[in-house]
């Protein structure tokens, strides 16, 4: 797979192209349902195409600066999955006050059309593009007359909401499950369980002092949730562990600064400077100041304890 992070570095692909588009945060199943068509319609092509993603960077929502906004998965897990799939470019396009500005005739004409050589594209019903976002599928239509052919893959509906209707599976729904800390039905929507990952660094060495010696994780990005969490902890892609995960700005030391630190059970292998993802199963409780050390290791002899009975409870022990 070859990857594009600017359309000058594209001269002109030769093949036709089978594409889909979108930002494609998380990997929800509604963007494998894309994926999938979009490999699948390459055949409605020359035997001989190329299948395409093109996909934005930052964001949309990261450069308009949207309340409420995180990413919920990092760019290299989103190119892995590219990989897996087997597309044969991913155009991860700049999202800057230019790019804002394009209109969606342009992006046809000048991305899809002189660019890409585009000969089929597959969206989802929702999609729009373009200058405050008024190309739609109707505007795709009038072109693919005579360019090119357009599929276009309903949206997939999971869980009622409180008036018992069906939502619409998309990153806005996979983020409100986290912040709400239902990583469940989240998880059960992505390709990837909800997790984060970063550099094992050295902290403050207090959880060791405590009897809970802890992993200090490097993260780029905070996602706005804190607690203790059960986890799953995946030590350089191949040795996977439970343990309990603190998030937030730890209240009892006065902290200030938002840090996610891990105690791994069963674990005592040095892990400095060695990559971790965090997986979160259930959150356990709030985090809470607590008026002493005693009072705070008591507390997590409880959590340990509910942990353990949890992971027992789901035959994962």
């Amino acid at each position: 797979m070859k990857l594009y992070k600017n359309l000058d570095e594209i001269k002109k692909i030769e093949k036709p192209s089978s594409i889909t588009i979108g930002n494609f945060d998380g990997m929800h199943i509604g963007h494998l349902e894309l994926l999938d068509s979009t490999i699948e319609n390459r055949k409605l092509c020359d035997k001989e195409s190329n299948v395409v993603a093109i996909t934005f960077n930052p964001m949309p929502q990261e450069f308009f600066k949207k309340s409420g906004f995180f990413r919920i998965m990092n760019d290299r897990e989103k190119l892995e999955i590219f990989t897996e799939k087997q597309f044969d470019y991913v155009v991860s396009l700049p999202f800057d006050e230019r790019f804002s500005l394009m209109s969606p005739e342009d992006f046809i004409e000048r991305v899809l059309i002189d660019k890409l050589n585009i000969c089929h594209l597959t969206i989802g019903e929702n999609f729009r593009f373009g200058h405050k976002r008024r190309g739609d599928i109707n505007l795709l239509k009038k072109y693919s007359n005579s360019n090119f052919d357009l599929s276009v893959v309903p949206l997939i509906k999971k869980f009622s909401d409180q008036e018992g209707d069906q939502q619409i599976v998309n990153s806005t729904l996979i983020r409100e499950l986290i912040v709400s800390n239902d990583f469940k039905r989240a998880n059960s929507l992505l390709r990837n369980k909800t997790s984060i990952t970063g550099r094992v660094i050295h902290g403050e060495k207090r959880g060791r002092k405590l009897g809970y010696p802890t992993a200090n994780i490097n993260v780029c990005e905070f996602w706005p949730i804190n607690g203790i969490f059960l986890v799953e902890v995946d030590i350089n892609g191949f040795d996977q562990k439970y343990g309990l995960a603190s998030y937030g700005n730890k209240p009892t030391f006065s902290g200030r600064e938002n840090t996610l630190e891990v105690f791994i059970f069963d674990h005592n292998q040095e892990i400095y400077g060695k990559e971790i993802k965090i997986v979160f199963l259930e959150k356990i409780r709030d985090q809470v100041k607590f008026t002493s050390e005693q009072e705070l290791i008591e507390q997590m002899d409880n959590d340990y304890q509910k942990a353990l009975k949890i992971l027992k409870n789901n035959d994962r022990l």
